[in-house]
């Protein structure tokens, strides 16, 4: 009973861009939770162009990732020996072969492909995710490209770029049907905003039968097309799993209304770029935006830049201040519902991909 519970902190430190004593604050209020936690730095860090191509359903098994996936240190190796449970952002393939005592890995992201494609979870270790955490800031960046659509912040930029004093008038949020694909903790938060501008708010989520805060209307996914055919604007913040990718293809374009807006922040691997580009190319779309792309960093001669009134973002939607505040504080809840042996939060569900 008095054994040592050793938690690892193993997600690059360079994310966490807080002044040291918030940073040291965290770590000690995750020692006063049980006078047997011992913390381990034990940094496990991959680089970015591995850790999105790893994110994707099937990477476990990809002799060439694997090959690219960085050598654990003497040091990592002894840790990982001790750790039973683990803050991370990357973790090795095959992890529960490094770490015998692992029992519980929380991730500093909402997205978990990297714990599938290292084998999780398991039996014996349990895996959960920082859905939620960032749902507020990204739902506001969302909505503010939504608005900057309606309100014409393109031309107006265009205009004062030009010296040009020309009137640019906007169009009206309220009165419009916003779809949302995907409305856990990020659309949840999106529709929140939708309802307070006076949009009408529907959604797909795999359960229909009870509502949704701020959704008037669910859609089961396999109603996708029916569901976007009725919105004027769409949001996808869908995880990524083997259900979703290319789920916005040409047919869904298509599905769409003739002049309609979509905005991607979810992962990249839901869109089919090149059918973005064309539906943007004929007129068929408005306009959309992405945070989000297959290929992260986005090449610079990727025919993405050059898409016509597509508005793109480095995958930087969330707050980065001040995502590790919330990251810590779900890490500690979720650690005191750990040693009082009571369920955790935001679980990853192995048949569901999430």
């Amino acid at each position: 009973m008095n054994a040592p519970l050793v938690v690892g902190i193993m997600h690059p430190p360079t994310w966490d861009a807080r002044p040291p004593e918030r940073v040291a604050a965290d770590i000690d209020a995750l020692r006063a939770l049980d006078p047997r936690i011992e913390i381990v730095d034990c940094r496990y860090v991959e680089d970015f162009a591995l850790r999105t191509e790893r994110g994707r359903p099937g990477s476990e098994a990809d002799a060439e990732l694997r090959s690219r996936a960085p050598e654990l240190t003497p040091e990592q190796i002894d840790a990982l020996a001790r750790v039973e449970v683990a803050l991370v952002a990357d973790l090795p393939f095959d992890v529960a072969d490094h770490a015998p005592r692992l029992r519980w890995v929380q991730s500093v992201a909402a997205g978990n492909g990297q714990l599938l494609s290292s084998g999780l979870p398991t039996a014996r270790i349990t895996a959960t995710t920082a859905a939620g955490v960032n749902g507020v800031p990204i739902a506001e960046f969302a909505f503010a490209r939504l608005l900057a659509h309606y309100k014409g912040h393109r031309e107006l930029a265009e205009r004062q770029r030009e010296h040009t004093w020309k009137a640019v008038f906007g169009t009206l949020a309220s009165g419009r049907t916003l779809g949302l694909v995907g409305v856990g903790g990020i659309g949840s938060e999106i529709a929140k905003r939708a309802q307070a501008f006076g949009m009408t708010v529907y959604a797909t989520r795999r359960r229909t039968d009870t509502p949704a805060p701020h959704v008037d209307r669910l859609f089961a996914p396999s109603d996708l097309h029916t569901m976007l055919g009725l919105c004027d604007a769409v949001i996808s913040a869908a995880p990524e799993t083997a259900d979703t990718i290319d789920t916005m293809d040409a047919a869904a374009f298509a599905a769409m209304k003739p002049g309609a807006f979509y905005c991607n922040v979810g992962r990249g691997s839901f869109v089919v770029e090149k059918d973005l580009i064309e539906a943007l190319e004929s007129g068929h779309l408005a306009a959309a935006a992405i945070d989000v792309a297959r290929a992260e960093p986005l090449p610079a001669d990727d025919p993405l830049w050059d898409a016509p009134n597509l508005a793109i973002s480095a995958h930087c939607s969330s707050d980065g201040r001040d995502h590790f505040t919330g990251v810590y504080r779900l890490f500690r809840e979720n650690l005191a519902r750990y040693l009082a042996g009571e369920p955790l939060r935001n679980t990853v569900d192995p048949d569901a991909g999430y």
